[in-house]
């Protein structure tokens, strides 16, 4: 059962009409391999980031960014340590201001998190999934265009929400 925490955003995202492919980003992109999966109408979205992997405190820090830079409303928030079941700590984020590092429950490191609610840039449901100590992104949404969802995840990457960079295509990687 989802819950419904509705937060209030200080600016709100581009709508996806907005911010339409243009000019590529001077810059390389950090998607190393993205794969996408679909069942019914679902889509996974697996991320290969060409970058360092990321730790806990990034994982928090990213996932308040996402919070607060994109998501209309967050819905649930979850965790779970290796081998371990999902808990779901939705209704204690809530009430620690929605805000990841205010949480006690993510106090103590664990191997995944998970934010999921509704993208203002996307207008569809978004869940965000990153594993620790690696470097793999996980997104579910109902959105099924790889190329809008390759920008999306490119602005995740780079925290450029509500900036003029938003939802602009990067640079392909040399091959080789």
């Amino acid at each position: 059962m989802s819950l419904f925490h509705p937060f209030k955003k200080k600016t709100p995202a581009k709508q996806p009409e907005q911010t339409a492919a243009g000019e590529p980003l001077d810059d390389l992109t950090f998607i190393r391999e993205l794969r996408h999966l679909s069942q019914g109408p679902w889509h996974q979205y697996d991320v290969l980031l060409d970058a360092r992997g990321y730790g806990w405190d990034t994982m928090l820090d990213w996932a308040d960014y996402l919070a607060q830079a994109d998501l209309e409303h967050v819905d649930q928030v979850t965790v779970s340590a290796l081998g371990a079941q999902e808990q779901n700590i939705t209704d204690s984020y809530a009430s620690h201001g929605g805000r990841c590092t205010q949480t006690p429950e993510l106090q103590r490191e664990m191997s995944a998190l998970s934010i999921a609610g509704i993208s203002q840039t996307l207008r569809a449901p978004v869940k965000i999934v990153w594993f620790n100590q690696t470097q793999v992104l996980r997104f579910f949404t109902l959105v099924g265009d790889e190329p809008l969802m390759r920008r999306y995840i490119e602005t995740v990457i780079r925290r450029t929400f509500g900036t003029e960079d938003q939802m602009k295509p990067a640079k392909p990687q040399p091959k080789g």
